[in-house]
Order: C-alpha cells, then structure tokens, then sequence
C-alpha cells in the first residue's frame, strides 16, 4: 500500500514539473539581458608617441541589444558611430554636450533632433519594430588636443587616428565581444567629420568594414577654397592660430593638423594651405591636402570602395556649409565610374536632422551587414 502511495506521489509530482516548465510564466524561467549602455576606456597604440600630445587611454560608449550574452554563442554586427561635433564619446548620447556650440546667431543654431526616449531606448525600439537586426553599436571618442578635429587620419602631429580606428579599437571590440569578426559583419557610419572618416576608412579598409554610411560629409576639397577669403577675413591681425570665437579658423587649423603637419613650423606645427593675406594656394601643401581628398582617392581605391557590401550618403540642402554640393559630385563621379551606392538630399541643415538621418543609415547597414 504504501508503495503504491509512493509511486502515486511521484508521478504526481512529475506532472506538476513537466507543466511548470510548459508554462510561460513561470517566474523561475530565466529573464534575457536588457540592452545596456555602457563606459568602456581602453589604450591604443597606434596614438602613441604623438608630437601634440594626445593621450592613448580612449573612451567609447557601447550599446549592446537586449539578449546580448557575453557568454553565448551568439554572434552580433557592429556599427561603429564616429562624431563629428562635439567631440566625444557621448556625442549621440546626451544632448548637453552641444550647448556650447548651439548659438541662435552663430554657425549652429539648432540643436539636432535628439529623440526624447534618450539614445538607448530609441535603439532599443528599432530594434524591437524590426527595423534593425540586433546589433552592437561602437562610440568612439576621436578628440584631438588643441585642435579638435582629427580627421580620422594619420598625422604625426595629433596621432594616428585611422589606425586608431580601424586598427586598435577594431581589434579590442572582437576581443571584448560577441562580435562577427570581419568585414560581413562590420559597419562604419559617421556625421560631419565622421561622415568624411567613415567614406575615408571604407575606402582605405574594406578588409576591415563592409559598409560605410556618411551624412554630411566633406567630399570634395575643391569646396574648402570658398571658405579662404573669409578666413583671412575674420584674422585682420594675422593667422594666429585656432581661436575658439572663430570656427572657419579653429577649421583650417584642425585641417591643417591632420593633413600638413609641420613639426618644424612652430608653434602650431601646420602648413596652411594659402597665403596671408594674398589667399593665394600654396600648391605644395595643396597636393598633401588632395591625398586625403576622397574624389582624389577614388583614383586609387575605386576598386576596394567597389567592393564594399553598401555605400549610403546624404546632405542636407541647406547645409550652413553647403557640403551638399560636393555630395552631388561625388555621386556623379561614383555613377561614371559604375560603383553602387545610395545618395539622398533632403530638407534639412548639417546637423538638426542627425538622428531621423541616422535611423536611415542604421536600417541600410543592418540589410547590407551578415
């Protein structure tokens, strides 16, 4: 009697286990990770040893997605997000860092169109309405000492802040995540002068990325001689260096430092490209500037930028710097030379469209990425 009680009770019991485990709501099923925004520092070598000083210890902000386990097989696409203004790793993130370049009578006179969920809940909801896959998104910070800018490109002077990229912090990402380790699941997208890096490192890197998006970018150097001759205007006392009441001149300067350092030239260590205060081009210096300029590169890595899995751009037409101009050229030299891509222009300025630009730019990478 008392074995048949027994048995009873154990089937019982059975039943009761294999129904709790059928139940979803069962509160001991485990709970997926939520998405997480997080700090991250790390050194690069490839900054060190730089003339101006720039430290090697970097910051980034990392999104990863809900679900994401550091500790599962699961594999995720990358997106790495370069800045332009201002300079940091939270420049997508906090809508604080830009009070001191939004001035009503200034350059910038709008603050870009931050979503008000903040940064991570909005990533989180394309996600979640399947407008992305799920994926890790890199922040780096890319300032530059004294100058600001740093072109993403290799300077003795600021340091070399491609290699940085596409070298060090690539390499530290794979290290530290779940990522897909290649250029099937690598996406490099960029705003303003990360806009002109992302085209940049694309081209000079399809090993290492496989998409590349821009939004603002400058493309075409030919457009940068307009801005001379007001320059020279705002500098009737002579150029003396980046002055934070002057962003035409911080620019030239910043420029300048990545794209004809000088370290025998002191004390700002540069070769700018025209004469004070004649405006006339020093063609020398011009030649090293058109080394960085991607209608100039296409002459040489047409082919690689051929090869990437997708290639999008766009430009405000009211652009306070007109860059779409030259966005409008590059397109048609990519259309003459038969190298597929997407070019959009739409109603807006540099930067107040930022994130209803850049929720475009992440759905045309999450397709083209693995």
């Amino acid at each position: 009697m008392k074995t048949n009680i027994l048995i009873t009770g154990l089937l019982f019991f059975a039943i009761c286990l294999v129904s709790c485990n059928d139940d979803d709501d069962d509160p001991f099923d485990p709970i997926p990770p939520q998405s997480n925004l997080e700090h991250v520092q790390f050194t690069s070598q490839a900054l060190a040893n730089n003339a101006i000083g720039n430290p090697t210890l970097r910051d980034m902000m990392v999104y990863t997605p809900e679900g994401y386990d550091p500790d599962g097989e699961l594999e995720y696409p990358v997106v790495y997000l370069l800045h332009g203004l201002p300079f940091s790793d939270s420049t997508y993130i906090s809508i604080d860092k830009w009070d001191p370049w939004i001035d009503p009578n200034g350059v910038f006179k709008t603050y870009p169109d931050f979503p008000q969920e903040g940064f991570q809940e909005w990533v989180d909801n394309l996600i979640e309405t399947e407008r992305i896959d799920p994926l890790i998104i890199v922040m780096p910070d890319a300032e530059s000492a004294g100058f600001g800018f740093c072109f993403y490109t290799n300077s003795v002077l600021n340091g070399n802040f491609e290699d940085f990229i596409a070298n060090d912090l690539v390499s530290f990402v794979d290290d530290r995540y779940k990522t897909i380790a290649s250029n099937e699941g690598r996406a490099v997208i960029g705003h303003s002068q990360g806009g002109y890096g992302a085209i940049k490192l694309g081209m000079k890197h399809p090993d290492v990325f496989g998409v590349v998006a821009a939004h603002s970018p400058p493309l075409v150097f030919e457009g940068f001689k307009a801005f001379f001759p007001a320059i020279i205007a705002e500098n009737p006392d002579g150029m003396n260096g980046p002055d934070p009441a002057q962003f035409l001149t911080s620019s030239i300067y910043a420029f300048s430092a990545a794209w004809s350092p000088n370290l025998s030239n002191p004390p700002w260590m540069v070769d700018l490209p025209f004469e004070y205060p004649s405006g006339e081009i020093v063609e020398n210096t011009w030649l090293r500037w058109l080394e960085h300029d991607p209608l100039t590169m296409l002459g040489i890595y047409g082919m690689d930028f051929a090869s990437l899995n997708g290639i999008y751009f766009d430009a405000g037409l009211s652009d306070v710097f007109g860059f779409w101009q030259a966005t409008d050229i590059f397109d048609q030299v990519l259309n003459t030379q038969g190298i597929d891509h997407t070019y959009q222009t739409y109603d807006g300025d540099h930067f107040d469209k930022m994130f209803s630009r850049l929720e475009i730019s992440l759905i045309f990478c999450s397709e083209k990425m693995n």
